[in-house]
């Protein structure tokens, strides 16, 4: 069985990079393979479940530890606008298990590799229960497929972090699940309240930086407690920025 956080604990973890950009090079049928979506890039995951696999095991071979599901626009909430709220569950199922798959058969020559079920708040309005009851049913899709952790992206400081919360870890007591649950979002991670902290199992943040440049790392890996890194887009940089995720963990969460 694979443990997150003892290898979160023991060695820098690598993360895959953006799926969605590379889904939106190829050579896509809207009718057929976005039911004619064209946006919800999501559907993939039940109609080129063979393509978001060969994606994942791509950024595995080339060195990736952390696989992120194929899931930021998956909520019941937004699928709803294209009259697809009903397939939620089943979507973030299918993507988890792909990714779990994909994990399962490329050869970590000796290293263990995660997923981690991806959760974004897409800003909608509508009440907090109907955001806790969504993030909850999307969660438990991403459970019973396989992940290995739940990040929960979410702007700090809006306020909405634990109906997120609440929703996710009624999932995992519904699954029966015993993965951490993290809150994403920020450049430093400080603007979650410390409510939300307290629900979470750690935070995970951004620290700009250059991880190509050998002495930067080891100093952040040394000096900074980095144990998570990936490809990220912070706001107002360019697609290409690369930043540092962070995980903190909490003096006591979930084993």
């Amino acid at each position: 069985m694979r443990c997150l956080h003892d290898a979160l604990d023991s060695r820098v973890l690598l993360t895959d990079g953006s799926l969605a950009r590379r889904l939106r090079q190829q050579d896509l049928d809207v009718d057929r393979d976005l039911w004619g979506a064209e946006d919800c890039l999501e559907l993939l995951n039940l109609t080129c479940a063979g393509l978001v696999r060969d994606l994942h095991e791509a950024y595995l071979r080339a060195g990736a530890d952390v696989l992120r599901t194929h899931t930021l626009d998956a909520s019941p909430l937004s699928l709803d606008a294209i009259g697809l709220a009903d397939h939620a569950f089943y979507l973030n199922h299918a993507a988890a298990q792909i990714a779990s798959e994909a994990v399962d058969a490329v050869p970590g020559r000796g290293r263990r590799r995660f997923v981690l079920g991806l959760v974004r708040d897409q800003g909608w309005d509508t009440t907090p229960k109907e955001i806790e009851r969504a993030v909850s049913l999307q969660v438990e899709g991403l459970l019973s497929g396989g992940v290995d952790g739940i990040v929960l992206d979410i702007t700090p400081g809006v306020g909405r972090a634990p109906m997120f919360l609440n929703g996710a870890a009624r999932a995992r007591a519904t699954v029966g699940a015993r993965a951490p649950i993290f809150l994403q979002g920020g450049v430093d991670g400080t603007a979650f309240s410390d409510h939300a902290r307290a629900l979470a199992d750690g935070v995970i943040f951004y620290r700009p930086g250059a991880p190509s440049r050998g002495r930067w790392l080891r100093r952040a890996i040394d000096e900074e407690g980095i144990s998570l890194l990936g490809v990220a887009t912070l706001p107002k940089t360019r697609p290409s920025s690369i930043a540092c995720c962070v995980w903190k963990r909490k003096t006591a969460c979930a084993p």
